[in-house]
């Protein structure tokens, strides 16, 4: 019998709370830069990934979100953080939390200047 591996939603469960700390220090860090499409996006994929019984509609999804998170990072990255928003968001440790995830593209963090 084959190891059975980690459902998708499983896998990203316990991640998706990052997704809100990252966008809140981008968003402090930039008013300028709403975040609200963004959320909507991964709602939506969020909640197909729950609602498929498809396993490989499941994985790909999961890359999807891989991606977001991917690019969410990236944003992060190229954002001007200040302390002050490194003390008043989530953020030093949903970047923590992300290093064990499975995603190598969500592992990414931001560099650290």
């Amino acid at each position: 019998m084959a190891a059975q591996t980690t459902s998708p939603l499983r896998r990203w469960k316990r991640f998706f709370g990052a997704f809100d700390s990252v966008d809140a220090a981008i968003e402090a860090a930039d008013p300028d830069m709403c975040r609200d499409e963004v959320r909507r996006a991964r709602g939506d994929i969020f909640e197909g990934l729950c609602n498929t019984a498809d396993d490989g509609m499941a994985e790909k999804l999961c890359g999807v979100l891989d991606g977001l998170m991917a690019e969410s990072l990236e944003t992060l990255r190229l954002t001007p953080v200040t302390p002050k928003v490194l003390t008043t968001t989530d953020l030093a440790k949903a970047v923590r939390t992300l290093r064990k995830h499975e995603s190598e593209r969500a592992r990414a963090s931001p560099e650290a200047s």
